[in-house]
């Protein structure tokens, strides 16, 4: 399952690469793997010093095999998520504020087809 991914050949639990992949993308502030190592409670700094870079080293490489161009669209979607068992009892919020959707943002090239579509030259 791992092979032909960024955690091919790794030793580390997959949910060290989660929490991992969760930290490094879901802040502005810049994770040390000196501080990742002390949020997953692992002894080691070496392994996760390694995954650290191997995923930094995937998200720079990113931008160089995905360049947008042309028309972009830019928008918003949301993502039913699942919750923990403890918050079963407490009534939700509606809408976009609902604890059972996570948003996310998606960028796309496409070609005009109105002259409503702003496009990038």
């Amino acid at each position: 399952m791992r092979a032909n991914t960024v955690m091919h050949g790794s030793q580390l639990p997959f949910r060290y690469w989660f929490v991992t992949i969760h930290l490094l993308t879901s802040t502005k502030k810049n994770f040390s793997a000196a501080e990742i190592q002390r949020q997953l409670g692992h002894p080691y700094y070496q392994p996760i010093w390694t995954m650290v870079h191997k995923l930094r080293s995937v998200m720079g490489k990113r931008d160089e095999l995905y360049e947008l161009s042309g028309c972009i669209e830019l928008d918003e979607g949301f993502f039913t998520t699942e919750r923990d068992n403890d918050d079963k009892d407490k009534p939700l919020k509606r809408g976009r504020g609902s604890q059972r959707k996570t948003k996310v943002v998606v960028m796309a090239e496409s070609t005009r087809i109105s002259s409503k579509t702003m496009c990038i030259n």
